[in-house]
C-alpha cells in the first residue's frame, strides 16, 4: 500500500496515470503478486483513497477530540476536501463516481458515507445535530460541492460553499 501511494502522489503530481507495473515494480514484488491482492487498477486506487480517507479521519478526530461532532464533522468536511482537491487522483475518484449510472453507489461515496454517519450518530448523541439527517444526503452534498471544482481550479469556490454548508443551521439543533 505505501508503494501505491507513493506511486500514485508521483503521478499526481506529473499529471500522469499509474500503471500496476509501476506499482509492483515500486513495491519489489511481481506484476501477478499485485494483481492477487487487487484484481484491476480501479481497486488499487480505490484501497489507495481509502487509506487517505483513513488517515484524514483519524486527524481529525483526534485534534478535535472533546469538541462537539457538529464540529467535528465541519473540521472533517473542511480537512477533507482540502486533501481531495489537492489530490487530482482523489478527485477523480469522486468525477468517477459521479459520472458512473449510479452516482452515488460506488465504493468511494460508501466510504465518504460510512464516516459521515459516524459523525451524524455522535451528533445525535451529543445534542449538536438534530436526528433524522440521512449521510448520504451529506455526502451527495460534499461530493456535489467540491464538483464545482474544475480540473484547474484551486477550489476556493467549493471551500466557500462547503462553509455555506457546514454553517447551515438546519444542521444543528437550534
Amino acid at each position: 500500500m505505501a508503494a501505491a501511494r507513493e506511486a500514485f502522489a508521483r503521478a499526481d503530481a506529473a499529471g500522469e496515470t499509474v500503471s500496476m507495473n509501476q506499482v509492483a515494480r515500486s513495491a519489489g514484488v511481481g506484476v501477478a503478486t499485485l494483481y492477487r491482492h487487487f484484481p484491476s487498477r480501479d481497486e488499487l486506487a480505490l484501497a489507495v483513497y481509502r487509506s487517505k480517507l483513513d488517515e484524514v479521519t483519524a486527524r481529525v478526530r483526534e485534534r478535535t477530540r472533546g469538541r462537539s461532532a457538529h464540529a467535528s464533522l465541519r473540521a472533517w468536511i473542511a480537512e477533507f476536501a482540502a486533501s481531495t482537491l489537492a489530490t487530482r487522483g482523489m478527485m477523480d475518484t469522486l468525477r468517477a463516481a459521479g459520472r458512473s449510472a449510479t452516482p452515488f453507489a460506488s465504493p468511494a461515496a460508501d466510504a465518504v458515507t460510512e464516516v459521515v454517519a459516524g459523525y451524524l450518530a455522535d451528533g445525535v448523541a451529543d445534542r449538536s445535530m438534530r436526528d433524522g439527517l440521512d449521510a448520504m444526503d451529506v455526502t451527495v452534498a460534499i461530493c456535489a460541492l467540491l464538483g464545482t471544482t474544475g480540473p484547474d481550479d484551486s477550489g476556493e469556490r467549493a471551500g466557500r460553499l462547503l462553509g455555506l454548508f457546514t454553517d447551515s443551521p438546519a444542521a444543528g439543533t437550534g
